[in-house]
């Protein structure tokens, strides 16, 4: 287990994180669908080339971020000691995928299914679990959100299973305290909202 994955286990076991700074592949005021009572949110700007993908995080105050190499990458940006709730959000995609649009609903289900018992639901839970029509950006597909746990601690999570038209499909995680994801929803969409491909 590497540093960030033990400073994730005490942000969710503890609610304590220690923070530092994430390498930005840009920075960007994301103010075109802010309310004019709102001002611009600043937004990290990643361009992710193993994953095909340009990702949002959030910049006020900073999200730590890290790339997870191996078998399969992973994007994993993390909330500052300072937010409440903390949250995690992870990002992974198959670039070297097609999934043709009649089999992909089915596909999305199976993944979100199988995902969930990632998070500790057991068959007959995952299979049980509200999967609806969902769509974040250009990205069309099936989202869940669940009561989970992670390292023991129960927590609320969202799976959401997408792609463009023609495009290769991506999986977005978030999770946080049960009990915390509706406060998370500007993050979402400020987020999810402005995910790319490369």
């Amino acid at each position: 287990m590497n540093q960030f994955d033990n400073r994730r286990r005490r942000l969710l076991v503890a609610g304590g994180l220690y923070v530092s700074g994430g390498v930005f592949a840009g920075v960007a005021r994301a103010g075109s669908s802010e309310t004019n009572a709102q001002a611009p949110r600043e937004m990290q700007i990643h361009k992710v080339r193993e994953l095909g993908l340009e990702i949002w995080v959030e910049n006020q105050p900073p999200w730590r971020t890290e790339l997870q190499r191996g078998a399969h990458p992973t994007f994993i940006a993390e909330a500052p000691e300072a937010h409440h709730p903390p949250a995690v959000m992870s990002y992974s995609s198959w670039p070297k995928e097609r999934v043709a649009e009649g089999a992909f609903a089915t596909m999305a289900r199976t993944a979100i299914t199988r995902a969930s018992q990632n998070f500790g639901l057991n068959v007959a839970a995952s299979r049980a679990l509200t999967i609806l029509p969902a769509k974040h950006a250009s990205l069309s597909g099936h989202e869940a959100d669940f009561v989970g746990t992670v390292q023991g601690v129960a927590m609320d999570v969202r799976i959401f299973v997408g792609q463009e038209k023609g495009r290769f499909p991506v999986v977005l995680t978030l999770y946080t305290r049960k009990g915390k994801i509706h406060h998370l929803e500007q993050h979402v969409r400020r987020a999810w909202g402005r995910l790319a491909y490369l």
